[in-house]
């Protein structure tokens, strides 16, 4: 799954955190890269694009919570032969609490000069 970077509104990083995706089933979820304005997540069912999740996401200082919608949805093409299916879904970020976007922004920083540390 390929979006242009010039289409992003905000660069995403790469990370590893467990989320959770709320539905009529709650789903866990694996988040990828994340950035202030959404996030790629590996989870087990597909969902059809334009679907909207609330989302938690376990940031370090504390659970991310937003409403979001699938922007995209497909096979993950990265799943390990032998292992349970994978799909990667892209989401956007609709509605997040100012308390919780600062949160986000300031593990998003601390990523990002972590890298340039490197």
């Amino acid at each position: 799954m390929s979006v242009s970077p010039a289409r992003r509104r905000a660069p995403r990083l790469p990370v590893e955190l467990p989320a959770r995706l709320r539905g009529r089933t709650p789903r866990p979820a694996r988040v990828v890269d994340l950035s202030v304005s959404g996030c790629l997540v590996r989870a087990d069912r597909a969902l059809e694009p334009g679907a909207i999740r609330d989302v938690e996401i376990e940031l370090p200082g504390g659970p991310f919570h937003a409403k979001a919608r699938v922007r995209q949805s497909c096979l993950d093409g990265q799943a390990v032969a032998g292992a349970q299916t994978a799909y990667l879904l892209g989401l956007e970020f609709l509605r997040v609490e100012a308390g919780e976007e600062e949160a986000l922004r300031r593990y998003l920083a601390s990523l990002g000069s972590g890298r340039a540390r490197n």
